[in-house]
Parts: structure tokens; sequence; C-alpha cells
């Protein structure tokens, strides 16, 4: 799904994205978007920010409380506080325009790998499906985090970060380590840094269920899971 109200741009994008042997929708307004969203299903939603109805946000915000697809945000706005804004109501990813369309096309790569893991992987005997920490347990094949018989919904952002933490929990991981298995590239001094935003996003939902601390900040250092 790609929300854009720019039609030239919206054009481009679908012309660079087809030959990947993807399927693109357009949709010029946020409220036209929500209602088809909750008609259909799909894989990824790229969404620009300045939509003439409703702005990006709202729409991040309102898909983000049914669903945990991959978002990646599409913006002419370079204010470092419209990136966190973004990253903290549930985008997995931010693009500045104008961008390279093999750019864009990485990001949306990247983004479906990560999902598809969940979604359409089959698992052998040998695969790790299930890590278990004190009271704490994520299963990837349901892409489901439960502690204590608590349910939290998490993004594929948010679940990758704590599969990885879980995995070694005596371990403290630099935001740099962080950013580079989860997102593939290392962080950028002029980037947001978006490890912060998605471990306090992680914080936040187990917080709301009353569980605190479940990432612990080692200053200097990095974080670690804290059961």
């Amino acid at each position: 799904m790609l929300i854009e109200d720019n039609i030239d741009l919206s054009d481009l994008i679908k012309m660079y994205l087809i030959p990947e042997g993807w399927e693109i929708e357009i949709y010029n307004t946020g409220y036209e978007a929500l209602k088809l969203f909750n008609e259909n299903q799909y894989d990824l939603i790229l969404l620009d920010l300045l939509l003439p109805d409703i702005n990006g946000f709202e729409v991040c915000k309102n898909i983000r409380n049914k669903s945990t697809i991959p978002i990646i945000m599409l913006t002419a706005l370079e204010n470092t506080v419209h990136k966190v804004q973004g990253l903290n109501i549930g985008a997995d990813d931010y693009i500045i325009k104008p961008f390279e369309p093999t750019e864009l096309i990485a990001r949306i790569k990247s983004q479906l790998r990560r999902s598809y893991v969940f979604s359409t992987a089959k698992f052998s005997v040998k695969d790790e499906i299930e890590r278990n920490v004190g009271k704490l347990i994520l299963n990837k094949k349901t892409h489901q985090c439960r502690y204590d018989n608590i349910v939290i919904n998490l993004t594929n952002k948010e679940f990758e970060i704590l599969w990885l933490l879980m995995g070694e929990p005596d371990n403290v991981y630099s935001m740099n380590e962080i950013h580079y298995k989860i997102w593939g590239d290392q962080i950028l001094e002029s980037e947001v840094n978006p490890v912060m935003v998605h471990v306090r996003r992680i914080r936040s939902k187990f917080e709301n269920s009353g569980i605190k601390t479940i990432i612990k900040t080692v200053w200097g250092v990095g974080y670690k899971i804290n059961v």
C-alpha cells in the first residue's frame, strides 16, 4: 500500500517497484487508505506524512493500533523531531525525499525479509523457534511475546530486538551492534538512532502491562535483557 498525494511521485514509485514483482495499490488520502486497509490485506505500507486530509502520523497510529505490518514513512520533512515522532508511534523505517529508487527498494526488501520470517518461513526441527528467559517467552512461529501469561503485541523490529537480547541474556549489546544486526547497516551520526526509539517503545509496552525494566541500560555500553 502506497499512501501518497503527489500523483506524479506515486506513479514514479510504482514504476520502479513493479519490476520487483510487487503489487502496488495507491491511495491519495489518509481516510481512503484507512478504509481500504480494514477491508484488504497488505504486506507493507509506504506512508507520506503530508496528506491533504489527515497527516501520516495519525494514519500510522491508527494502523499500528490494530496491526504490526511494516510501515516505512516517506517525507520531505528533515526535522529530527519528525523522525523521532514517526518512530515513536510505530514506524519501522523513515526515508527522506528526494530519495534514490534503489534505496527505497533496499529498505522495502529489508522490511519484507524480516516480516516473512514469521509469516511464510517453514521451521525445521533444528531451527530455534522459541526463546525463554525467566517469565519472558518469544515464539517466532506465532510472532507472540508473553510475559507471565500477559501477551505483549510487538512490531517486527521490536520482536527482533528482544529476540537478539534474549539469545545471550548476560551479554550487553551496544547500540551500533544492535543496529547492524537488526537493520543491516551502521548508524549515521546525522541520523536519529532508531535503536533508542524502539527500546523506548518496547519498555513502554511492558510498563503499560505493569512490567518494569524489561531492558536494562548499561551506561556507556548498551542494552541487555533484564528479567
